[in-house]
């Protein structure tokens, strides 16, 4: 996962100083296919959002009382 200046680092390569995703990914070092997924996105990644898709596993009452 990238941090949100990045994002915005992404973003302003492609919309204002035109770079394609191949140069963009290049120059910051990263996939192509992550800047590919970042530029389709309208807001900035935040710990919430990630929070949302890779929450901890949920376990049984009878697991989570033999844990506890």
């Amino acid at each position: 996962m990238i941090k949100m200046a990045q994002f915005h680092h992404i973003k302003f390569l492609h919309e204002v100083e035109g770079l394609s995703q191949r140069q963009i990914a290049q120059k910051l070092g990263i996939s192509r296919n992550t800047v590919s997924k970042y530029l389709k996105q309208n807001e900035a990644p935040t710990t919430i959002h990630r929070q949302k898709h890779y929450h901890g596993k949920e376990y049984s009452d009878e697991t989570k009382r033999v844990v506890n």
